[in-house]
C-alpha cells in the first residue's frame, strides 16, 4: 500500500503566490519561484498548483528580481515552474477543455485538477479520463458547511452553491473516471482551526480512490489526524508552509511521531542545494545593464492597467511589496491594519501569555547562555524590543547589529548607547569597508538597491550567532510586509523564514551570486552566509515577531524610548519624509535607496509612511496625498555621500537608475519621465 502523501498546495493570482481565507479574502505573499524552489529543496512528496486568476493573466514583470519570468499566462507559468519543480506537479484552474489538459500536460505538469467544468459537464471527467487515463485527472471538491451543519459543494470558486452533498458528489465523479479527489474545506481555509475530520470522512468512506484533504492547517499537529481520523490518502495544506522556517520538515516530523508511515525527506541531501545555482551567463547578463544604460530611454511603453491606489491610504497597486485589493479598492495592508485594531484587550492580553510561554520555553535554566537573541540596528524599534524583552519579561538576550557602514551620527551614538542603556551583552559584526564599497555598486547595477548587503545582513549575522551559540530564539520587531502590505493575517503568527529573507530582502540574489564580480571571493561572504536547513532544525532554531504578541504602534513606541530611555531623534527633517524617528541607522534607507524605490515604482517613504499614519488614525487621506506630494520625488543629498563612498558619478547612477523604471508605471513623453500620480483628477 503507497505511503501517505504530505502535499503542499499553492495558491496563484495574477502570477503572484497568495495566501487565502474562506476563498474570498486574498493576500499576496510574493514569487511563486522561490517558494517552489524551496519545496523542492525539501524533497517534498508531490506539489499542487492551483491559479484562481479570473483571466489567464500573469505579471512579475520586475526587473530587480532574480526570480521572474516574461510570460502572461498560465502555460507559460507551468513551464517556468517545472524549471525549479523536481517533484510529481497537479495544476488547476481554469481547465474547460481536453485541450487545456493537453497543454498543460504538455507544459509539464503530471496532472489537472477540475472543477468547476465537471460541474457544468460531468461528462467532462470521463472524455478527460478515456483519452489521458485517470491517474491524470484529478476532481475537485470544494465543499462549505453551512450554519445548520449542512455540508454542500460550492462551484466556480466558491461562489455558486450546487445542491449537491459532498458524499454523493464524490461518488458520482469516482464513477465518471476521476483518479483522485481533492478536497477543501471552505470554510476551514485560512481559519487555522484544523481539518474538518467529519468532512474528510465523510468523503474517504464513500468512494476507494484517494483523497487529498485540504483546509484549515494552522498547527503541525492538525496534519496527521487527517490521515489517522479522517482517513485521506494524503494530507496538504498552503497557509502554514509559507508561516515558519522548515515548515514542511516540521509537519513530516509530526506525521512520523503520530506513528504514520511516510517517505522520509532529508535536510542535508547532497543533491539539492538550497542556495540559487548562477551562471555566468546570469552575472553577464546583470552587469551588461552597465552598457544598456548609456542608450537612450524608450518612447514605447507596455503597461496593460493603470497604476491604481488604494481608497483609503496612499499605496499604489505595483509596488515593491506585493498588494491586492478587496472589492472595495482597499489594500489588504488596511485591511489587515482593521483587524490589528479590532484584536480586545483581552486577546491581547491571551498574545502576550502566549509570548511569555515562548520565552520562558527558551529561558536558559543553567547560566551557561543568553536566553535569546534580539536583532538590533540600533532605531527606535530594537530600543522597543530590548525593554520588552530585559525588563518587561526578565530575560537576558545577547543584541547582534549588522553594521553596513552608513549610521547616522545620531544613529550611530543611539547603537553604542544600548549596551549601557539595557545593561545587556552587545555584538557588533563588521565587514571591511572596501567589500562594503563593491556591494554597494554591484547592488545598484544588479538589482537597482545599494542596501542589498543591508537587508541580507541583518537577517543573516543574528542567525548565524544563534547557530554557533546554540541560543534557539531569536526576537525580531514587527513584520514588515504584514504591517505594510498585509501580507499576512494576525493569527498567522508568521516567523522568520529563508524564504522570506532570499525573495524579499535578497530579491533572489544570494552571497554566490556575487563570487568573481569586483574580485570578491567567497570567504568575503561569510557575513551573508545562512545556517543550512539541518543546523537550523537540529538546533530547533526560530525567529518570532513580537508585533504578532504585542499591539505595535511605532510612533507610541518611539515616543516611550524617548522619554523613558533618552532614545535621540533626528534634529535635522529628512528630505523624503517627515518623520524624525525613522532609519537612523542607515542614512540611505530614507535617503537615495528609497529614492531608487521611487525610479523603480514612482512612490517612496512618503507613501509609506503616510500610509501606516492614515491606519493609525492620525492623518486624513487629503493631508498624506499632501506629503507624498512634497516628498516621494525629491532626489536627497545623501547621494553626494554616496557617490564619494563608491567613486561614481551623477550621471553613471541616473543612468543605470533610469533601466530599472517599471514601464507599468513610467513612459518616455516629450523627453521626459511621467507618471500617473495620485493627485491627479
Amino acid at each position: 500500500m503507497p505511503y501517505p502523501r504530505l502535499i503542499p498546495t499553492i495558491l496563484l493570482k495574477n502570477g503572484l503566490l497568495i495566501r487565502s481565507q474562506r476563498f474570498s479574502v486574498h493576500q499576496d505573499i510574493g514569487n511563486p519561484m522561490s517558494t517552489i524552489k524551496r519545496f523542492s529543496d525539501w524533497n517534498v512528496d508531490e506539489l499542487v498548483l492551483i491559479d484562481i486568476t479570473a483571466e489567464d493573466y500573469h505579471d512579475m514583470r520586475r526587473d530587480d528580481l532574480f526570480f521572474r519570468y516574461s510570460s502572461s499566462d498560465s502555460l507559460q507559468l507551468i513551464k517556468a515552474t517545472r524549471q525549479v519543480c523536481m517533484m510529481p506537479l497537479s495544476v488547476g484552474g481554469r481547465i474547460r477543455t481536453l485541450e487545456d489538459i493537453r497543454a498543460r500536460l504538455a507544459a509539464g505538469a503530471d496532472k489537472c485538477i477540475v472543477n468547476t467544468q465537471a460541474v457544468l459537464d460531468p461528462g467532462f471527467i470521463t472524455q478527460a479520463a478515456l483519452r489521458f487515463g485517470s491517474q491524470c485527472v484529478v476532481a475537485n471538491i470544494d465543499a462549505v458547511r453551512h450554519e445548520n451543519g449542512s455540508l454542500e459543494v460550492l462551484s466556480h470558486s466558491a461562489k455558486n452553491p450546487t445542491g449537491m452533498h459532498p458524499t454523493e458528489w464524490a461518488r458520482r465523479l469516482e464513477q465518471l473516471g476521476a483518479g483522485e479527489i481533492f478536497l477543501n474545506s471552505i470554510d476551514r481555509d485560512g481559519s487555522a482551526l484544523g481539518y474538518d475530520i467529519d468532512l474528510i470522512r465523510h468523503v474517504t468512506d464513500a468512494v476507494s480512490i484517494p483523497v487529498i484533504a485540504c483546509g484549515g492547517v494552522g498547527s503541525y499537529r492538525h496534519f496527521p489526524a487527517g490521515i489517522t481520523e479522517g482517513g485521506a490518502a494524503a494530507i496538504s495544506a498552503a497557509n502554514i508552509f509559507h508561516f515558519f522556517e522548515n515548515s514542511y520538515a516540521f509537519a513530516k516530523k509530526a506525521c512520523l511521531d503520530a506513528g504514520i508511515k511516510m517517505r522520509p525527506s532529508s535536510l542535508d541531501s547532497i543533491w539539492l542545494r538550497r542556495e540559487p545555482e548562477y551562471s555566468q551567463q546570469d552575472r553577464d547578463r546583470a552587469m551588461s545593464r552597465v552598457e544598456r544604460a548609456k542608450l537612450p530611454p524608450q518612447a514605447v511603453t507596455t503597461w496593460r492597467k493603470r497604476v491604481r491606489w488604494c481608497s483609503r491610504c496612499t499605496y499604489p497597486g505595483i509596488s515593491a511589496t506585493p498588494m491586492e485589493f478587496d472589492e472595495h479598492g482597499v489594500c489588504m495592508g488596511c485591511r489587515m491594519s482593521d483587524a490589528k485594531n479590532a484584536i480586545t484587550a483581552d486577546e491581547w492580553k491571551r498574545r502576550k501569555e502566549l509570548l511569555r510561554d515562548i520565552l520562558e520555553e527558551n529561558r536558559c535554566r543553567d547560566g551557561s547562555r543568553h536566553d535569546c537573541i534580539i536583532a538590533v540596528s540600533g532605531g527606535k524599534d530594537s530600543w522597543f524590543q530590548t525593554h520588552i524583552i530585559k525588563n518587561e519579561f526578565g530575560l537576558n538576550p545577547l543584541l547582534v547589529t549588522y553594521n553596513g557602514n552608513n549610521y547616522t551620527d545620531i544613529g550611530w551614538k543611539n547603537l553604542w548607547k544600548m549596551r549601557e542603556v539595557f545593561g545587556v551583552d552587545h555584538v557588533v559584526y563588521s565587514p571591511s569597508v572596501e567589500l562594503l564599497k563593491k556591494l554597494n555598486r554591484l547592488g545598484v547595477i544588479v538589482m537597482g538597491d545599494m542596501n542589498w548587503h543591508a537587508h541580507v545582513g541583518i537577517n543573516t549575522v543574528p542567525v548565524r550567532e544563534a547557530v554557533q551559540r546554540g541560543i534557539p530564539l531569536i526576537i525580531w520587531g514587527e513584520h514588515g510586509y504584514a504591517d505594510l502590505c498585509g501580507q499576512f493575517a494576525m493569527d498567522d503568527f508568521p516567523e522568520m523564514t529563508y524564504r522570506q529573507r532570499l525573495e524579499h530582502f535578497g530579491r533572489g540574489y544570494e552571497w554566490n551570486f556575487f563570487i568573481g564580480l569586483e574580485g570578491i571571493e567567497a570567504k568575503d561572504m561569510d557575513a551573508f552566509k545562512y545556517p543550512s536547513d539541518k543546523e537550523l532544525f537540529d538546533n530547533n532554531i526560530r525567529g518570532i515577531y513580537i508585533g504578532n504578541y504585542l499591539h505595535w504602534e511605532a510612533n507610541v513606541h518611539g515616543k516611550m524610548m524617548v522619554d523613558k530611555y533618552g532614545f535621540e531623534v533626528n534634529t535635522t527633517p529628512f528630505e523624503r519624509t517627515y518623520r524624525l524617528m525613522s532609519n537612523l541607522d542607515d542614512m540611505h534607507e530614507n535617503g537615495m535607496h528609497d529614492y531608487l524605490k521611487y525610479i523603480k515604482f514612482g512612490y517612496g517613504r512618503g507613501t509609506d509612511h503616510t500610509s501606516k499614519d492614515i491606519r493609525a488614525g492620525i492623518m486624513t487621506r487629503d493631508q498624506a496625498v499632501a506629503l507624498v506630494k512634497k516628498y516621494d520625488h525629491v532626489k536627497s543629498s545623501d547621494l553626494k555621500r554616496w557617490l564619494d563612498y563608491v567613486g561614481w558619478k551623477e550621471e553613471k547612477f541616473d543612468a543605470i537608475a533610469d533601466t530599472f523604471r517599471d514601464p507599468r508605471v513610467w513612459r518616455w513623453e516629450d523627453g521626459a519621465w511621467k507618471k500617473d500620480n495620485i493627485w491627479d483628477k
